[in-house]
């Protein structure tokens, strides 16, 4: 490929991507309205206008229950992803009072403590529904907690992805609309994704495992994760993630080796390696579609390309898994498992990612799936089958 080829398949490759991104944003906001009427019509289905009964009246049949009764409240909060936090305490305390009459506790996250400790108190001091307000870093560690425990839980986006958030249908501008949703929804099992890596097979093995539950992986995802600006994202949202994914399409591709639990080997070329528990990425792009949260499996993507015009041929599949290229040159691969566990070896370490958290290169990574052992809120209706 001659430079001015080169150059022209990038500049489409962007152009078509800021493009995308700018309808998104007009959709969702156009959107957000709409959401935010039918979370405030499910809240007044779900109550009457009386106040509600006090601790001695009789529970209703149903959802009165004790088993469905929220008494305490607690809100695992990272406040760097607030401007107002008083404001936010404020408006969050007086939606679980007027909607379920509960306590609310708040619990702030600290850089030495991101979300783990504030978890566990909560469930230590009786809470019934632990919500986390921040972005995906902060909903993987409380869920770590959670996570084979009966205390259900909830989210309030507030992060760059929200890419958990999104798959399950949660309101993502308006942090009231997000706990009305929560106290008006149902409890579903879901399924948890759990991540070991090393630079050696042992040293993988080894190591402790990390919690996630919407896309692992390595390579070219992490490289784009890292390349992006901490200070755009909070000026744009995700869409900085398409000016940080630039860097990555030149990159070359790794030898990888894809073990099944069936102990089968397959080799590939390959970019990046993805591990999806669900399979929505922002803008409504659907990477993984087999990829469901309650499946019990993880879909897994080992995409490779060269070039400008490789990458375009993976993005064109990602916006249609069926679209293969019949005329040109082949310049991209694109094979996907569904299974309950792998271990991904490559000959030169890679940046690994976990939701959108970077983490230590890698040579090896084994991941394996919990299934339902995660009892999470998530709104009324949606429907957790389609990806």
């Amino acid at each position: 490929m001659d430079l001015t080829l080169l150059l022209l398949s990038i500049a489409s490759v962007v152009t078509t991507a800021v493009t995308i991104a700018l309808l998104v944003i007009v959709l969702r906001r156009l959107g957000r309205h709409r959401r935010e009427l039918n979370s405030l019509r499910a809240a007044q289905q779900q109550r009457p206008e009386a106040s509600p009964p006090g601790p001695d009246a009789p529970a209703e049949e149903g959802e009165g229950s004790d088993d469905q009764r929220l008494r305490r409240v607690a809100v695992v909060l990272n406040p760097s992803k607030f401007e107002g936090t008083d404001s936010f305490r404020r408006s969050i305390t007086e939606v679980v009072e007027r909607i379920e009459g509960a306590e609310t506790v708040f619990y702030e996250t600290t850089i030495d403590d991101p979300g783990e400790g504030q978890a566990r108190q909560a469930v230590e001091e009786g809470a019934d529904l632990v919500m986390a307000a921040g972005g995906d870093g902060t909903v993987r560690m409380v869920a770590s907690v959670l996570a084979g425990t009966d205390t259900r839980m909830g989210i309030i986006p507030a992060g760059t992805g929200n890419l958990l958030a999104r798959n399950i249908e949660i309101p993502l501008e308006d942090p009231s609309a997000a706990m009305v949703a929560a106290l008006t929804g149902t409890d579903h099992q879901v399924d948890v994704g759990w991540l070991r890596t090393g630079t050696s097979a042992s040293a993988a093995r080894s190591a402790p495992k990390q919690i996630f539950l919407v896309i692992a992986g390595f390579g070219a995802d992490a490289e784009m994760i890292g390349y992006t600006d901490p200070k755009m994202k909070k000026r744009i949202g995700w869409i900085a993630y398409i000016f940080g994914g630039i860097r990555t399409i030149l990159g070359r591709s790794v030898d990888v080796v894809v073990q099944l639990p069936d102990e089968s080997r397959h080799a590939h070329k390959a970019r990046t390696v993805l591990l999806g528990n669900v399979g929505k990425l922002p803008g409504g792009f659907v990477l993984m579609p087999d990829a469901t949260i309650d499946n019990g499996r993880l879909e897994v993507v080992v995409a490779g390309w060269r070039g400008a015009a490789g990458f375009s041929q993976v993005a064109a599949q990602v916006v249609n898994p069926k679209l293969i290229p019949k005329y040109g040159p082949k310049l991209s691969t694109m094979e996907r498992y569904l299974t309950p566990g792998i271990h991904v070896t490559t000959t030169k370490a890679q940046p690994v990612q976990l939701d959108g958290d970077s983490d230590a290169e890698a040579t090896h990574m084994i991941a394996t799936v919990d299934p339902g052992v995660l009892r999470l809120r998530v709104p009324e209706g949606t429907d957790l089958s389609q990806p």
